[in-house]
Protein backbone atom coordinates (compact mmCIF):
# COMPACT_ATOMS: atom_id res chain seq x y z
CA UNK A 1 0.00 0.00 0.00
CA UNK A 2 2.83 2.38 0.86
CA UNK A 3 4.63 1.66 -2.46
CA UNK A 4 1.44 2.36 -4.40
CA UNK A 5 1.10 5.78 -2.75
CA UNK A 6 4.73 6.59 -3.67
CA UNK A 7 4.16 5.66 -7.33
CA UNK A 8 0.98 7.73 -7.51
CA UNK A 9 2.78 10.69 -5.91
CA UNK A 10 5.70 10.44 -8.38
CA UNK A 11 3.24 10.36 -11.32
CA UNK A 12 1.48 13.49 -10.11
CA UNK A 13 4.79 15.30 -9.43
CA UNK A 14 6.09 14.35 -12.89
CA UNK A 15 2.91 15.52 -14.57
CA UNK A 16 2.96 18.73 -12.61
CA UNK A 17 6.59 19.50 -13.46
CA UNK A 18 6.02 18.55 -17.11
CA UNK A 19 3.08 20.91 -17.23
CA UNK A 20 5.13 23.64 -15.57
CA UNK A 21 8.00 23.09 -18.01
CA UNK A 22 5.60 23.22 -20.95
CA UNK A 23 4.18 26.53 -19.70
CA UNK A 24 7.66 27.97 -19.18
CA UNK A 25 8.74 26.80 -22.61
CA UNK A 26 5.61 28.28 -24.18
CA UNK A 27 6.14 31.65 -22.49
CA UNK A 28 9.80 31.67 -23.43
CA UNK A 29 8.82 30.86 -27.01
CA UNK A 30 6.20 33.60 -27.11
CA UNK A 31 8.49 36.18 -25.58
CA UNK A 32 11.33 34.93 -27.79
CA UNK A 33 13.78 34.94 -24.86
CA UNK A 34 17.42 34.08 -25.37
CA UNK A 35 19.77 32.38 -22.85
CA UNK A 36 23.53 32.36 -23.18
CA UNK A 37 23.17 33.99 -26.56
CA UNK A 38 21.15 31.11 -28.03
CA UNK A 39 18.32 31.51 -30.49
CA UNK A 40 14.81 31.51 -28.94
CA UNK A 41 14.03 28.15 -30.53
CA UNK A 42 17.15 26.59 -29.05
CA UNK A 43 16.47 28.28 -25.71
CA UNK A 44 13.03 26.63 -25.57
CA UNK A 45 14.60 23.21 -26.28
CA UNK A 46 17.20 23.66 -23.49
CA UNK A 47 14.45 24.54 -21.00
CA UNK A 48 12.46 21.41 -22.02
CA UNK A 49 15.55 19.19 -21.59
CA UNK A 50 16.34 20.71 -18.18
CA UNK A 51 12.71 20.12 -17.16
CA UNK A 52 13.10 16.39 -18.05
CA UNK A 53 16.32 16.21 -16.05
CA UNK A 54 14.57 17.83 -13.10
CA UNK A 55 11.66 15.34 -13.29
CA UNK A 56 14.02 12.34 -13.23
CA UNK A 57 16.17 13.77 -10.43
CA UNK A 58 13.13 14.70 -8.35
CA UNK A 59 11.65 11.20 -8.86
CA UNK A 60 14.84 9.51 -7.65
CA UNK A 61 15.13 11.93 -4.72
CA UNK A 62 11.54 11.28 -3.62
CA UNK A 63 11.96 7.51 -3.91
CA UNK A 64 15.23 7.47 -1.92
CA UNK A 65 13.87 9.79 0.78
CA UNK A 66 10.56 8.05 1.26
CA UNK A 67 11.51 4.32 0.89
CA UNK A 68 14.42 2.39 2.39
CA UNK A 69 13.65 -0.44 -0.05
CA UNK A 70 14.11 1.95 -3.00
CA UNK A 71 17.47 3.14 -1.65
CA UNK A 72 18.56 -0.47 -1.21
CA UNK A 73 17.37 -1.45 -4.72
CA UNK A 74 19.20 1.49 -6.35
CA UNK A 75 22.50 1.47 -4.47
CA UNK A 76 22.92 -2.03 -2.87
CA UNK A 77 21.05 -4.43 -5.19
CA UNK A 78 24.16 -6.13 -6.60
CA UNK A 79 25.67 -6.57 -3.09
CA UNK A 80 22.40 -8.09 -1.83
CA UNK A 81 22.28 -10.47 -4.80
CA UNK A 82 25.83 -11.65 -4.05
CA UNK A 83 25.00 -12.13 -0.36
CA UNK A 84 21.86 -14.04 -1.30
CA UNK A 85 23.85 -16.36 -3.59
CA UNK A 86 26.43 -17.01 -0.84
CA UNK A 87 23.73 -17.61 1.77
CA UNK A 88 21.87 -19.97 -0.59
CA UNK A 89 25.09 -21.91 -1.23
CA UNK A 90 25.78 -22.18 2.52
CA UNK A 91 22.22 -23.35 3.19
CA UNK A 92 22.54 -26.01 0.46
CA UNK A 93 25.88 -27.20 1.88
CA UNK A 94 24.59 -27.32 5.47
CA UNK A 95 21.42 -29.11 4.34
CA UNK A 96 23.51 -31.76 2.60
CA UNK A 97 25.68 -32.14 5.71
CA UNK A 98 22.58 -32.52 7.90
CA UNK A 99 21.18 -35.22 5.57
CA UNK A 100 24.53 -37.04 5.64
CA UNK A 101 24.71 -36.87 9.46
CA UNK A 102 21.12 -38.11 9.77
CA UNK A 103 21.97 -41.09 7.56
CA UNK A 104 25.07 -41.83 9.65
CA UNK A 105 23.03 -41.59 12.89
CA UNK A 106 20.39 -43.96 11.46
CA UNK A 107 23.09 -46.48 10.52
CA UNK A 108 24.70 -46.20 13.99
CA UNK A 109 21.33 -46.65 15.73
CA UNK A 110 20.68 -49.81 13.69
CA UNK A 111 24.16 -51.12 14.53
CA UNK A 112 23.63 -50.38 18.26
CA UNK A 113 20.20 -52.10 18.24
CA UNK A 114 21.65 -55.15 16.47
CA UNK A 115 24.58 -55.27 18.92
CA UNK A 116 22.20 -55.09 21.90
CA UNK A 117 20.05 -57.90 20.45
CA UNK A 118 23.14 -60.05 19.77
CA UNK A 119 24.38 -59.40 23.30
CA UNK A 120 21.08 -60.50 24.86
CA UNK A 121 20.96 -63.66 22.72
CA UNK A 122 24.55 -64.57 23.58
CA UNK A 123 23.88 -63.91 27.29
CA UNK A 124 20.83 -66.21 27.26
CA UNK A 125 22.76 -68.97 25.44
CA UNK A 126 25.64 -68.61 27.88
CA UNK A 127 23.38 -68.87 30.93
CA UNK A 128 21.60 -71.94 29.49
CA UNK A 129 24.85 -73.72 28.66
CA UNK A 130 26.30 -72.81 32.06
CA UNK A 131 23.29 -74.35 33.81
CA UNK A 132 23.57 -77.48 31.64
CA UNK A 133 27.26 -77.75 32.43
CA UNK A 134 26.73 -77.28 36.19
CA UNK A 135 24.06 -79.99 36.27
CA UNK A 136 26.12 -82.48 34.29
CA UNK A 137 29.25 -81.65 36.29
CA UNK A 138 27.37 -82.29 39.53
CA UNK A 139 26.13 -85.67 38.27
CA UNK A 140 29.58 -86.59 37.00
CA UNK A 141 31.14 -85.75 40.38
CA UNK A 142 28.57 -87.92 42.14
CA UNK A 143 29.23 -90.86 39.83
CA UNK A 144 32.98 -90.45 40.20
CA UNK A 145 32.58 -90.40 43.98
CA UNK A 146 30.50 -93.57 43.87
CA UNK A 147 33.03 -95.18 41.56
CA UNK A 148 35.86 -94.21 43.91
CA UNK A 149 33.96 -95.66 46.88
CA UNK A 150 33.34 -98.88 44.96
CA UNK A 151 37.03 -99.15 44.04
CA UNK A 152 37.98 -98.66 47.70
CA UNK A 153 35.55 -101.41 48.68
CA UNK A 154 36.97 -103.60 45.94
CA UNK A 155 40.52 -103.04 47.20
CA UNK A 156 39.38 -103.87 50.71
CA UNK A 157 37.73 -107.04 49.45
CA UNK A 158 40.87 -108.02 47.52
CA UNK A 159 42.93 -107.34 50.63
CA UNK A 160 40.52 -109.37 52.72
CA UNK A 161 40.63 -112.14 50.14
CA UNK A 162 44.43 -112.19 50.20
CA UNK A 163 44.45 -112.23 53.98
CA UNK A 164 41.92 -115.03 54.08
CA UNK A 165 43.91 -116.97 51.49
CA UNK A 166 47.06 -116.64 53.61
CA UNK A 167 45.16 -117.64 56.72
CA UNK A 168 43.75 -120.58 54.82
CA UNK A 169 47.20 -121.74 53.69
CA UNK A 170 48.56 -121.46 57.23
CA UNK A 171 45.55 -123.28 58.61
CA UNK A 172 45.87 -126.04 56.03
CA UNK A 173 49.58 -126.45 56.87
CA UNK A 174 48.95 -126.46 60.60
CA UNK A 175 45.58 -128.19 60.73
CA UNK A 176 45.61 -130.72 57.97
CA UNK A 177 43.56 -133.07 60.08
CA UNK A 178 40.79 -130.58 60.88
CA UNK A 179 38.50 -130.92 57.84
CA UNK A 180 35.71 -128.85 59.38
CA UNK A 181 37.98 -125.84 59.69
CA UNK A 182 39.11 -126.41 56.15
CA UNK A 183 35.52 -126.45 54.91
CA UNK A 184 34.74 -123.24 56.80
CA UNK A 185 37.68 -121.53 55.22
CA UNK A 186 36.60 -122.76 51.79
CA UNK A 187 33.13 -121.34 52.42
CA UNK A 188 34.69 -118.02 53.40
CA UNK A 189 36.76 -118.10 50.22
CA UNK A 190 33.66 -118.80 48.16
CA UNK A 191 31.81 -115.95 49.89
CA UNK A 192 34.70 -113.59 49.27
CA UNK A 193 34.82 -114.71 45.69
CA UNK A 194 31.13 -113.98 45.32
CA UNK A 195 31.69 -110.61 47.01
CA UNK A 196 34.49 -109.92 44.54
CA UNK A 197 32.16 -110.78 41.67
CA UNK A 198 29.45 -108.49 43.06
CA UNK A 199 31.91 -105.62 43.51
CA UNK A 200 33.21 -106.12 39.98
CA UNK A 201 29.62 -105.96 38.75
CA UNK A 202 29.04 -102.75 40.74
CA UNK A 203 32.19 -101.26 39.20
CA UNK A 204 30.97 -102.18 35.74
CA UNK A 205 27.55 -100.68 36.48
CA UNK A 206 29.11 -97.47 37.78
CA UNK A 207 31.40 -97.32 34.77
CA UNK A 208 28.35 -97.72 32.52
CA UNK A 209 26.60 -94.93 34.42
CA UNK A 210 29.67 -92.74 34.01
CA UNK A 211 29.69 -93.36 30.24
CA UNK A 212 25.96 -92.63 30.04
CA UNK A 213 26.50 -89.32 31.85
CA UNK A 214 29.34 -88.48 29.50
CA UNK A 215 27.04 -89.22 26.56
CA UNK A 216 24.39 -87.00 28.11
CA UNK A 217 26.99 -84.30 28.56
CA UNK A 218 27.82 -84.51 24.87
CA UNK A 219 24.20 -84.63 23.70
CA UNK A 220 22.42 -82.41 26.22
CA UNK A 221 22.75 -79.38 23.94
CA UNK A 222 20.63 -81.23 21.33
CA UNK A 223 17.75 -81.66 23.83
CA UNK A 224 15.79 -78.66 25.09
CA UNK A 225 15.77 -78.07 28.83
CA UNK A 226 12.12 -78.05 29.96
CA UNK A 227 12.68 -77.52 33.71
CA UNK A 228 15.53 -76.00 35.70
CA UNK A 229 16.59 -76.93 39.21
CA UNK A 230 14.38 -75.41 41.98
CA UNK A 231 11.71 -74.42 39.43
CA UNK A 232 8.26 -74.44 41.02
CA UNK A 233 5.83 -76.76 39.20
CA UNK A 234 2.85 -76.07 41.45
CA UNK A 235 2.05 -74.83 44.93
CA UNK A 236 -0.87 -74.37 47.30
CA UNK A 237 -1.75 -73.13 50.78
CA UNK A 238 -2.40 -75.90 53.32
CA UNK A 239 -4.35 -75.29 56.52
CA UNK A 240 -3.40 -77.13 59.74
CA UNK A 241 -5.41 -80.07 61.12
CA UNK A 242 -5.16 -83.73 60.20
CA UNK A 243 -2.73 -86.63 60.39
CA UNK A 244 0.07 -87.56 58.04
CA UNK A 245 -2.04 -90.12 56.15
CA UNK A 246 -4.75 -87.51 55.49
CA UNK A 247 -2.27 -84.98 54.13
CA UNK A 248 -0.59 -87.62 51.95
CA UNK A 249 -3.85 -88.81 50.36
CA UNK A 250 -5.87 -85.60 50.21
CA UNK A 251 -3.21 -82.93 49.67
CA UNK A 252 0.12 -84.29 48.46
CA UNK A 253 -1.15 -86.96 46.03
CA UNK A 254 -3.43 -84.57 44.03
CA UNK A 255 -0.70 -81.92 44.00
CA UNK A 256 1.84 -84.44 42.64
CA UNK A 257 -0.71 -85.48 40.00
CA UNK A 258 -1.12 -81.86 38.97
CA UNK A 259 2.66 -81.45 38.74
CA UNK A 260 2.90 -84.67 36.69
CA UNK A 261 0.34 -83.36 34.17
CA UNK A 262 2.27 -80.12 33.82
CA UNK A 263 5.54 -81.99 33.28
CA UNK A 264 3.91 -84.25 30.69
CA UNK A 265 2.64 -81.23 28.77
CA UNK A 266 6.18 -79.83 28.70
CA UNK A 267 7.56 -83.07 27.19
CA UNK A 268 8.76 -85.12 30.18
CA UNK A 269 8.41 -88.90 29.71
CA UNK A 270 9.05 -92.22 31.48
CA UNK A 271 9.26 -94.98 28.88
CA UNK A 272 6.56 -97.61 29.32
CA UNK A 273 4.64 -95.68 32.00
CA UNK A 274 1.79 -93.20 32.10
CA UNK A 275 3.63 -90.84 34.46
CA UNK A 276 6.38 -88.34 33.70
CA UNK A 277 7.76 -87.52 37.16
CA UNK A 278 9.53 -89.27 40.03
CA UNK A 279 9.84 -88.43 43.71
CA UNK A 280 11.71 -90.11 46.55
CA UNK A 281 9.25 -91.77 48.97
CA UNK A 282 11.01 -90.25 51.98
CA UNK A 283 10.41 -86.76 50.54
CA UNK A 284 6.63 -87.31 50.36
CA UNK A 285 6.53 -88.98 53.80
CA UNK A 286 8.64 -86.22 55.34
CA UNK A 287 6.34 -83.54 53.90
CA UNK A 288 3.27 -85.39 55.24
CA UNK A 289 4.76 -85.45 58.75
CA UNK A 290 5.65 -81.76 58.60
CA UNK A 291 2.10 -80.85 57.52
CA UNK A 292 0.65 -83.01 60.32
CA UNK A 293 2.71 -81.09 62.88
CA UNK A 294 1.66 -77.62 61.69
CA UNK A 295 0.01 -75.13 64.03
CA UNK A 296 -0.49 -72.48 61.32
CA UNK A 297 -1.19 -72.50 57.60
CA UNK A 298 1.74 -73.27 55.30
CA UNK A 299 2.82 -73.10 51.67
CA UNK A 300 3.38 -76.53 50.06
CA UNK A 301 5.52 -76.49 46.92
CA UNK A 302 6.38 -79.11 44.31
CA UNK A 303 9.80 -78.15 42.92
CA UNK A 304 12.21 -79.62 40.37
CA UNK A 305 15.15 -81.32 42.05
CA UNK A 306 17.53 -81.04 39.08
CA UNK A 307 17.58 -79.80 35.49
CA UNK A 308 15.38 -81.91 33.19
CA UNK A 309 15.38 -82.27 29.41
CA UNK A 310 12.64 -83.31 27.01
CA UNK A 311 11.96 -87.04 26.80
CA UNK A 312 13.25 -87.83 30.31
CA UNK A 313 11.53 -87.99 33.71
CA UNK A 314 11.48 -85.02 36.07
CA UNK A 315 12.78 -85.53 39.61
CA UNK A 316 10.52 -83.79 42.15
CA UNK A 317 10.83 -82.67 45.75
CA UNK A 318 8.35 -81.26 48.26
CA UNK A 319 8.94 -78.10 50.32
CA UNK A 320 6.89 -76.90 53.31
CA UNK A 321 7.02 -73.25 54.45
CA UNK A 322 4.98 -72.36 57.59
CA UNK A 323 3.19 -69.03 57.30
CA UNK A 324 4.88 -65.91 58.69
CA UNK A 325 5.40 -62.23 57.83
CA UNK A 326 8.18 -61.89 55.22
CA UNK A 327 7.97 -58.26 54.01
CA UNK A 328 6.43 -55.25 55.73
CA UNK A 329 4.43 -52.57 53.94
CA UNK A 330 6.69 -50.34 51.74
CA UNK A 331 9.73 -52.48 52.56
CA UNK A 332 12.23 -52.59 49.66
CA UNK A 333 12.86 -56.09 48.29
CA UNK A 334 15.61 -55.03 45.86
CA UNK A 335 17.07 -51.71 44.61
CA UNK A 336 19.21 -50.40 41.75
CA UNK A 337 20.78 -47.07 40.71
CA UNK A 338 19.48 -45.63 37.40
CA UNK A 339 20.23 -42.49 35.37
CA UNK A 340 18.34 -40.53 32.73
CA UNK A 341 21.15 -40.68 30.15
CA UNK A 342 20.55 -44.41 29.74
CA UNK A 343 18.66 -45.49 26.61
CA UNK A 344 14.97 -46.25 27.11
CA UNK A 345 15.39 -49.90 26.06
CA UNK A 346 18.23 -50.33 28.55
CA UNK A 347 16.13 -48.74 31.31
CA UNK A 348 13.32 -51.20 30.55
CA UNK A 349 15.79 -54.11 30.74
CA UNK A 350 17.14 -52.84 34.08
CA UNK A 351 13.63 -52.56 35.53
CA UNK A 352 12.78 -56.07 34.27
CA UNK A 353 15.98 -57.34 35.87
CA UNK A 354 14.92 -55.68 39.14
CA UNK A 355 11.59 -57.49 38.95
CA UNK A 356 13.34 -60.83 38.34
CA UNK A 357 15.54 -60.29 41.39
CA UNK A 358 12.46 -59.41 43.45
CA UNK A 359 10.62 -62.57 42.37
CA UNK A 360 13.69 -64.69 43.12
CA UNK A 361 13.91 -63.17 46.59
CA UNK A 362 10.22 -63.89 47.19
CA UNK A 363 10.66 -67.47 45.97
CA UNK A 364 13.63 -67.93 48.29
CA UNK A 365 11.56 -66.59 51.19
CA UNK A 366 8.86 -69.21 50.59
CA UNK A 367 6.10 -66.87 49.40
CA UNK A 368 3.52 -68.57 47.20
CA UNK A 369 4.24 -67.30 43.66
CA UNK A 370 2.58 -70.08 41.65
CA UNK A 371 0.92 -68.87 38.41
CA UNK A 372 2.18 -65.31 38.93
CA UNK A 373 3.92 -63.48 36.06
CA UNK A 374 5.34 -60.04 35.40
CA UNK A 375 1.94 -58.59 34.41
CA UNK A 376 0.56 -59.59 37.81
CA UNK A 377 3.34 -57.60 39.50
CA UNK A 378 3.88 -54.42 37.46
CA UNK A 379 1.69 -53.22 34.58
CA UNK A 380 3.24 -51.97 31.35
CA UNK A 381 1.79 -48.49 31.87
CA UNK A 382 3.33 -48.24 35.35
CA UNK A 383 6.74 -49.24 33.98
CA UNK A 384 6.41 -46.65 31.18
CA UNK A 385 5.54 -43.98 33.76
CA UNK A 386 8.68 -44.81 35.73
CA UNK A 387 10.81 -44.62 32.57
CA UNK A 388 9.23 -41.28 31.59
CA UNK A 389 9.94 -39.82 35.04
CA UNK A 390 13.59 -40.91 34.81
CA UNK A 391 13.96 -39.52 31.25
CA UNK A 392 12.58 -36.08 32.24
CA UNK A 393 16.04 -35.09 33.50
CA UNK A 394 18.89 -36.81 31.65
CA UNK A 395 21.54 -35.78 34.15
CA UNK A 396 19.66 -36.88 37.29
CA UNK A 397 20.44 -40.08 39.20
CA UNK A 398 17.71 -42.18 40.81
CA UNK A 399 17.43 -45.09 43.21
CA UNK A 400 14.72 -47.45 41.92
CA UNK A 401 13.29 -49.88 44.48
CA UNK A 402 10.77 -52.69 44.25
CA UNK A 403 8.70 -52.21 47.45
CA UNK A 404 5.96 -54.30 49.05
CA UNK A 405 2.35 -53.17 48.77
CA UNK A 406 0.97 -53.96 52.23
CA UNK A 407 2.31 -56.60 54.62
CA UNK A 408 3.18 -59.77 52.71
CA UNK A 409 2.93 -63.19 54.39
CA UNK A 410 4.05 -66.47 52.87
CA UNK A 411 0.48 -67.48 52.04
CA UNK A 412 -0.14 -64.13 50.27
CA UNK A 413 0.56 -63.52 46.60
CA UNK A 414 3.38 -61.09 45.92
CA UNK A 415 2.22 -57.47 45.46
CA UNK A 416 4.86 -54.85 44.68
CA UNK A 417 5.38 -51.49 42.95
CA UNK A 418 8.28 -49.31 41.83
CA UNK A 419 9.50 -46.43 44.03
CA UNK A 420 11.87 -43.73 42.69
CA UNK A 421 14.14 -41.61 44.89
CA UNK A 422 16.25 -38.90 43.29
CA UNK A 423 19.86 -38.99 44.45
CA UNK A 424 21.63 -35.77 45.48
Amino acid sequence: MFGTLIIIGVIFFGGFIALLGDRVGTKVGKKRLSVFGLRPKHTSMVITVLTGFFIAALTLLILTLMSEYARTAIFELQTIEERLKNATLKVTTLTQQVITKEKEITVKEREVAKAENDYRELTNKYLTLEQHLNAVTTQSIQVQQELSDAQIQYQKAVSNLSTKQIDLDLAQQRLDGLMNVNEDLKDQMNELGLQKIRLNQQIQNLETSRRILEDKNRNIVDKPVIFYVDEILTARVVNPGGNADYFFKEIITPLLKQADNKAYQRGARIIGKNISTRIMPESALGASKKLAGLKVAAVLRVVVEKNSVSGEPVMLALEVYPNQLMFKDKEALVSADLTGITLETELRNQLLGLMILGINKAVGAGIITDDQNFRDLISLSEMNNVISEIKENNEAHYKASLVAVGDIYRINHLKVKFKLERQK
